[in-house]
């Protein structure tokens, strides 16, 4: 499991054309089980989204293809984390 912090590199005025882009990328990728939550930083400025990939290499494919990355607007930084302990309704995190 791999946590993305994403932060913005640029301002949001030369962010701001590449979100909607973006949020379709989210989307599909939310659509097909690999990201399991996305969401904004209450900043405004980056956000941050749970992923559940084979590798890193993989994860590193998929960002590839984020309009963030391909504009230079957005850093990613990377987590790789192993649930022990979830609320009930979380318990499927655990062990992926």
């Amino acid at each position: 499991m791999f946590v993305l912090t994403a932060s913005y590199s640029q301002s949001p005025a030369a962010v701001e054309p590449h979100i909607a882009s973006h949020a379709a990328w989210v989307k599909r990728h939310l659509e097909a089980g690999v990201f399991l939550a996305a969401g904004p930083k209450r900043s405004g400025l980056g956000g941050v989204i749970l992923a559940q990939v084979p590798s890193r290499e993989a994860l590193r494919q998929i960002l590839a293809e984020d309009s963030y990355v391909i504009a230079d607007v957005v850093n990613y930084t990377i987590d790789e984390i192993e649930f022990k302990a979830t609320v009930p309704d979380l318990a499927a995190l655990k062990g992926m």
